[in-house]
This record gives structure tokens, C-alpha cells and sequence, in this order.
């Protein structure tokens, strides 16, 4: 059986101990103490200063046991970050071998595989369920679609990178996902202030995240977002396909969306684009 699932690079981390929750429920954004046996929830991992150290997921694997998933290259960041305020805490966190295949444009529960976390979420108007396994293959009987390009699928969804969208530099509200990856209900945990802070402010951040669409000539990696001759914001990723050019990118405040704009491709041509809110 074939179904619309894409294979995806991600770190895991394991993180138990009698301690576990109540040192990760004072560490992430999310509420931990209210997370049940398979459940999951998006979360920051935020410096004191409340910019973001790491955008990752929190999966409940037991009792005082989790297991963490953030992008490919940055499980070794969030374990440093975790164990820096790790003082006579019976908290244990260490690197775990899983797998992740998200299937695409589906919500729907499958309960045929074993040793295995489903987790089915909606992102704006996409929908999508992860498996989470810990051998890197699916079960008999079962493939993955290798055609699938998940950068290209989560470019047109509007979710967030690390590395791209997301460094230390970014204040977790401009990403437009505090809503699904944080809880105003709980205690406190580190860089809370900041959260807060631009939460009850009406400004906003100076600048949010945004899509941008244009024909399939353009390809702007990196490059500013211009209108009437002012720079207005920039890209950050981008994908070209036979359908147009894709992309997400950070667009200045004051500037409402959708909005008509130009970006400089990569042969230094002035090319229209659409930028558009994360909703849309």
C-alpha cells in the first residue's frame, strides 16, 4: 500500500528521569504537565532574554519520559541548551535513534502500526500526520512516497525552519505560531517575559513571517522584498516549481498583506511578487 508520506531528517532526543516534567515544564513554553501517554505539542526552547534558542516538538513517551524532535542538525543545540541549567535535578537527556515520516494532506488516525507515535495536526489549511518510528523503515506492505519534496511542502504552509526562519536572533512571536506553540496558563519558564510582553502589545514585532508567491522565473534566496523603492523585507526560503515560485520571508510592520511587491532574482532582475499573510 502507497500513501502520500515524505521521509524527513530529524534529531530526537530522550529526556526521563523522576525530575523530567517538572524541569522541562520550567524550560519550554508549552504546558508538559498536561501532556498524556503519545500526546504532542510544538514548543519553544527560549533564551533568558525570551529569543528563540530552538522551535521544536514535545511528545509524552511515558510517565516522567519525552522524547524531543527539533530539525536535523540541532538535537546536539537543544541537549546543551537543557542540560546548561541542569543543576541536582534527576533529569537525564541523551540523543535517541527514531524516524519521521509525515504524511501529507491527511489527519486521519492509522492504528495498524505498532512501536510507532502518530501524531495528526493541522497547519493553517494543511493537514498532516507524522509517524514517528524507531526503525528508519515502514512497516511491510506500506512506502513512501520518494517523489515528495517536504521543503517545498512546508515553504507553501508556512512553517518555520531552523537555520532559515528561525536563529537566535528571532523573537518567537514574528513566526506567527505562538498560538500552537505556546500556553499563557502555565507557570513560569525561562524567557517568558518577552512573550508576554509582545503579547500584550498591540505593535506586534517589528517584523513577521510571511508567504510570498510569484511566477517560476523568480528565485530571490536571501534577497530583500521591495516596494516603491523601499525595502519593506526579506527571504528566506524559497522553492521554484512548474507551478511559480514559492517562498517565506519576514515583511516589515506597518506594511499590511497581501500586498503586491518586487524582489531581485538571482540575475539581478526586478520581478513581482505576492506577499501574502500566513492564513491565507
Amino acid at each position: 500500500m502507497e500513501f502520500n508520506a515524505v521521509k524527513r531528517e530529524r534529531d530526537f532526543l530522550r529526556v526521563f528521569g523522576t525530575e523530567a516534567e517538572s524541569y522541562l515544564q520550567g524550560q519550554l513554553s508549552q504546558d508538559v504537565e498536561g501532556l498524556s501517554d503519545g500526546e504532542s505539542r510544538f514548543s519553544f526552547l527560549l533564551q533568558p532574554s525570551g529569543k528563540v534558542d530552538a522551535w521544536l516538538r514535545v511528545t509524552c513517551s511515558g510517565e516522567n519520559e519525552y522524547l524531543l524532535d527539533v530539525d536535523k542538525g540541532y538535537g546536539d543545540l537543544v541537549a546543551a541548551r537543557l542540560k546548561r541549567f541542569l543543576l541536582r535535578t534527576d533529569c537525564i537527556i541523551e540523543t535517541s535513534k527514531h524516524f519521521l515520516f509525515t504524511e501529507i494532506e491527511s489527519c486521519e488516525m492509522r492504528k495498524d502500526f505498532s512501536d510507532c507515535y502518530i501524531v495528526p495536526y493541522s497547519w493553517f489549511d494543511f493537514k498532516f500526520t507524522d509517524y514517528i518510528f524507531t526503525k528508519g523503515e515502514l512497516p511491510e506492505g506500506f512506502e513512501f512516497d520518494t517523489g515528495a519534496n517536504w521543503d517545498e511542502v512546508r515553504i507553501k504552509a508556512g512553517i518555520p525552519k531552523m537555520g532559515k526562519e528561525i536563529d537566535d536572533s528571532t523573537i518567537p512571536a514574528s513566526l506567527g505560531i505562538v498560538d500552537s506553540s505556546v500556553s499563557f496558563t502555565k507557570g513560569c519558564y525561562t524567557g517568558q517575559e518577552l512573550v508576554a510582553r509582545v503579547d500584550s502589545r498591540k505593535g506586534g514585532t517589528p517584523y513577521r513571517l510571511v508567504k510570498i508567491s510569484g511566477a517560476s522565473d523568480v528565485a530571490a534566496d536571501q534577497r530583500y522584498i521591495s516596494k516603491n523603492d523601499e525595502k519593506i523585507g526579506t527571504v528566506t526560503s524559497q522553492v521554484v516549481t512548474g507551478d511559480g515560485f514559492f517562498a517565506l520571508g519576514f515583511l516589515k510592520r506597518g506594511v499590511e498583506s497581501p500586498t503586491e511587491a518586487q524582489v531581485i532574482n538571482d540575475d539581478l532582475e526586478e520581478k513581482n511578487v505576492l506577499v501574502m499573510p500566513l492564513e491565507a
